[in-house]
């Protein structure tokens, strides 16, 4: 126990202090991953305290809206920043973005795969999209989405901040 939580705040330590140089204001607050003795893996806070308990088999770090990717049993989701569900665990993927600076820009979306395609949830963690998205791209802020035509050939656009489409020309 006492070398996971040490290998927790190394890691901590290093993250904070590599941060904390580019943004004066956090927009929410700053969690790590740490796996506990059991093998299962959670987040702690910047003081090495659980802020989510560690009950997952696989994670990954948080977007810049405070949601965490969370998965069981090959099966993922997100979770809040107190633990509480914002989608079943029950996707095939989860993707999200790290906003290294804390607020360099705001996270609008995440998004999650089922049977090959790719759907859009907001921080709240409502659906904005169908499953209808053969490939994204979440990169800077921006929402890039590609899908097949009816023809079999793949057109690019992108979400706006509201969720909108826009397809490229």
């Amino acid at each position: 126990m006492k070398q996971h939580l040490v290998a927790c705040l190394t890691l901590i330590a290093s993250l904070t202090l590599g941060t904390l140089h580019l943004s004066a204001q956090e927009v929410y607050p700053c969690y790590h991953p740490c796996r506990a003795e059991d093998g299962l893996w959670g987040y702690v806070d910047n003081e090495g305290e659980w802020a989510i308990p560690p009950v997952y088999t696989c994670l990954l770090y948080e977007t810049n809206g405070g949601m965490y990717p969370v998965s069981n049993g090959g099966k993922w989701g997100f979770v809040g920043m107190s633990g509480e569900p914002l989608t079943e665990i029950a996707y095939d993927a989860a993707v999200c973005e790290i906003d290294y600076t804390k607020g360099n820009y705001p996270a609008y979306f995440a998004a999650l795969r089922r049977k090959g395609k790719w759907a859009f949830i907001n921080v709240q963690g409502i659906f904005v999209t169908d499953f209808v998205y053969d490939e994204i791209l979440i990169l800077g802020g921006k929402y890039v989405i590609r899908q097949k035509d009816k023809a079999g050939k793949m057109r690019t656009g992108y979400l706006d901040k509201n969720g909108h489409e826009v397809w490229n020309k």
